[in-house]
Order: C-alpha cells, then sequence, then structure tokens
C-alpha cells in the first residue's frame, strides 16, 4: 500500500510490545506504529486475518515510563512476511477504547 493510501501517519519508533493469541504470549517490537496500527516483527508467524490482543510499551527516550500505562488493543493482522530468521506483520488496531486511543495519539505526538 502506498503512502498516499494510509488513513494515518506510521512514526518509525521502535518500542517493546507483547502478542496474546489464546493463553500463549510471545514478546515483539514494532519497526513503525500509527494511530491505526503497526508492523511488528516477531518470532513467530501470524496467520493473516487472525484476530489477538496487542500490547505496545510506550516509552520516553527510549525508556518505559512507569507513570504511563501501555497501549493494549485487539488487532487484525493484515499482512505477514519472513524477515531475518523472524517474521514481520502488519497489523490493525481494532476499536481500542478512546482512553487508549488518546493514550497512542498522545505517545505518536511526542515522536514528532
Amino acid at each position: 500500500m502506498s503512502l498516499e493510501h494510509r488513513k494515518h501517519t506510521r512514526y518509525a519508533v521502535e518500542i517493546a510490545a507483547e502478542v496474546t493469541v489464546g493463553p500463549e504470549t510471545v514478546a515483539a517490537a514494532t519497526q513503525n506504529v500509527s494511530e491505526g496500527g503497526a508492523a511488528l516483527t516477531l518470532d513467530v508467524a501470524l496467520d493473516e486475518g487472525m484476530t489477538f490482543a496487542v500490547t505496545l510499551y510506550l516509552t520516553q527516550d527510549g525508556i518505559e515510563d512507569p507513570d504511563r500505562e501501555p497501549f493494549e488493543s485487539k488487532a487484525t493482522v493484515a499482512w505477514v512476511r519472513a524477515s531475518d530468521g523472524r517474521y514481520l506483520a502488519g497489523v490493525a488496531f481494532v476499536s481500542p477504547s478512546p482512553a487508549q486511543r488518546a493514550r497512542l495519539r498522545e505517545f505518536l505526538a511526542a515522536t514528532r
């Protein structure tokens, strides 16, 4: 998808994340984040179209801020590809709460 067709601006920000599929939680990291989704790198493959819980650990100056709650939402996998022995997955956030959306918007505004 070209940048002109994206609804939300993507920010090249690398932060820790977790993906929870059923009872299993795996570590991940972001390559980029927008108000609508993220590109995640992780050690396990996700299936296109699957929905799961995602947590993004919002940081300040590269350090997790203990006073800032993480961003939590359901997400759906838009695409997946193998990358250097890991997997890269593009995910779209699914109806985050207004408070979660505001938390993410505030974080992204600080990264500009």
